[in-house]
C-alpha cells in the first residue's frame, strides 16, 4: 500500500508540474505573439486537468501522512 501511494503521488507532482509548465509556456507564447485566445485558451484547455490533478495529488499527500504516521514537527 505504501508503495503504490508513493507512486500515485509522485506520478500526480510530474503531472500536475508538467500542465502547469504547459500553460505558462502557451500563455507566454500567447503573451508574445499578441494573441489574447492563446493566454486565455490554455487555461480553458488545461485548466481543470491541473486543477484535479492537483486536488488529488494534496488528498494522496494527506494520506500518505497516516499511511507512513508522520508525526508534526518531525523533519
Amino acid at each position: 500500500m505504501k508503495n503504490l501511494t508513493m507512486i500515485l503521488f509522485k506520478i500526480g507532482v510530474v503531472l500536475f508540474l508538467a500542465l502547469g509548465v504547459v500553460v505558462v509556456l502557451t500563455q507566454a507564447v500567447g503573451l508574445v505573439v499578441g494573441d489574447p485566445g492563446l493566454v486565455s485558451g490554455a487555461v480553458s484547455a488545461l485548466g481543470m486537468a491541473m486543477t484535479v490533478a492537483a486536488g488529488v495529488t494534496g488528498l494522496l499527500g494527506f494520506v500518505m501522512s497516516y499511511i507512513f504516521q508522520w508525526k508534526s514537527g518531525e523533519d
